[in-house]
């Protein structure tokens, strides 16, 4: 059974590693590479060995004919900190711009808040995304790097840390 939150024509699901079926893991993989690697033309290692230990959110349509993935993104806790990192946040193109993002996110946030009472969470943005995440609460702290070619800044949910 699918752990869900119904958004009008989508609905998020949230997952561990282990629950994700095969084809699941596919969409998530390929919306990932299409959105980072060949959109963006930026040449890593997407699947960098952490997906098994994170929580991952899939963001769905829901037609009744076709049902796609939409977005994504997961959650990690970093042994070395302990803070919670949200990574691999993406839209597919054609349903940017009309508020997915933000729900996506909110779902995430709620669920860290609710599993991790007053953990630290924090991202990494990429320099173009950073006002969308500061909109949310985030705050930016240091100087950007580069990450895959693509500036990026780290940021801090209610600039906890």
């Amino acid at each position: 059974m699918k752990n869900t939150l119904q958004t009008s024509t989508y609905y998020i699901q949230r997952s561990r590693f282990c629950e994700l079926s095969l084809e699941q893991f596919y969409a998530l993989a390929k919306l990932r590479q299409e959105g980072f690697i060949v959109e963006q033309q930026s040449i890593y290692t997407d699947l960098d060995g952490l997906d098994s230990g994170a929580i991952h959110f899939l963001y769905w349509s829901s037609n009744q004919d076709d049902e796609q993935l939409v977005g994504y993104a997961r959650y990690r806790c970093c042994e070395s900190d302990g803070q919670h990192k949200i990574e691999r946040v993406v839209l597919a193109g054609d349903v940017r711009g009309k508020g997915l993002g933000k729900r996506l996110m909110q779902a995430i946030l709620k669920d860290i808040e609710a599993h991790h009472v007053g953990a630290a969470i924090c991202l990494s943005s990429q320099i173009t995304a950073q006002a969308f995440y500061q909109s949310l609460g985030f705050v930016a702290e240091g100087e950007s790097y580069d990450d895959g070619g693509i500036e990026h800044i780290t940021m801090y949910y209610g600039a906890i840390k």
